[in-house]
């Protein structure tokens, strides 16, 4: 009679985050076990079964790594900062952290480690949430050892139940879409990722091995510019989105206040920082991972605060 096949476990960092839920979500109805690491009393505001194992701890924290990781065969390390007070705070958990986790995965003999990263970490010199990202792609690359794994370079994620863009796309639904201005604005390409379409990679292919060694930016739309973002928009929800050009003359006094703000009391999110990364002219890319979600069923399902229809 041969033995049942062992269950691989799965370690996750930020799993109760925006798209760490999705994750998690994607990974119960799996063969898998799963560990997460949880702030200190924040389990009881978690899903809750008996395939999780919440490890309480901090990043950072060499205990609350070792435990994470022990006896995990794959890592997925998904928490980080998105926006900080200082350059300090962002390299600390965005960089520093990065590195610590993936030596404590090393030394627990983890097969895997699959790290989500930014596409701002393309162009480090931006700000310091940027740098803070590439940064932390070099830490893990060093760190890495005999593991396997691959960097996820996300674009901008969008899906319902994220309460950072829901404001955004609450004046879409009204019919305005802001976009920021100056010379050239309506040539300026993005890139999109609905949540559950990385979800999806995350916990198949990416675990699967078929990436591994690449640096990959999956997208739901790889490349699109405002007009055209507000014309898929229209067409998500029948109804006329007008582009609400925002000019740099507001933009730049404002995230010039707002920097001293973050810095001094922890207020606010344009830093100069970010409105140097809304500014840069070409965020899209390759069209290799771009998955075939249809990008007016994901908006209308997100405008609507609907889940996307699979």
């Amino acid at each position: 009679m041969s033995k049942q096949a062992k269950q691989p476990i799965i370690a996750l960092t930020g799993a109760s985050g925006f798209v760490g839920k999705k994750v998690l979500e994607s990974l119960l109805p799996q063969n898998v076990l799963i560990k997460a690491l949880i702030r200190p009393a924040s389990v009881s505001k978690c899903i809750q079964s008996d395939k999780i194992n919440w490890i309480e701890g901090e990043l950072g924290n060499p205990v609350s790594e070792t435990r994470l990781c022990a006896g995990a065969d794959i890592v997925i390390h998904m928490a980080g900062l998105v926006t900080a007070r200082t350059k300090k705070d962002y390299y600390r958990v965005n960089a520093t952290a990065v590195g610590e986790l993936t030596q404590a995965a090393a030394r627990a003999g983890v097969k895997r480690f699959v790290y989500l990263s930014s596409l701002a970490s393309r162009h480090p010199n931006l700000s310091d949430y940027a740098g803070s990202k590439r940064a932390g792609e070099g830490a893990l690359a060093r760190k890495m050892g005999a593991m396997k794994g691959v960097v996820i370079r996300a674009p901008a994620v969008f899906g319902a139940g994220d309460k950072a863009t829901a404001p955004f796309y609450a004046l879409i639904k009204k019919g305005y879409l802001p976009a920021p201005g100056g010379h050239n604005w309506a040539a300026r390409k993005i890139s999109l990722v609905h949540v559950d379409d990385l979800a999806a990679f995350i916990t198949k292919q990416a675990l699967s091995g078929d990436s591994d060694g690449r640096t990959v930016s999956l997208s739901t739309r790889a490349s699109i510019t405002w007009p055209e973002f507000a014309a898929e928009c229209e067409a998500a929800i029948g109804k006329k989105v007008k582009v609400i050009r925002v000019p740099l003359a507001l933009l730049y006094p404002v995230a010039g206040m707002t920097s001293v703000t973050k810095r001094t009391l922890g207020l606010g999110h344009l830093t100069l920082g970010k409105l140097r990364e809304f500014l840069y002219e070409d965020w899209s890319v390759d069209a290799e991972f771009q998955t075939g979600t249809d990008l007016q069923k994901a908006l209308r399902a997100t405008i609507n605060e609907d889940s996307l229809l699979q």
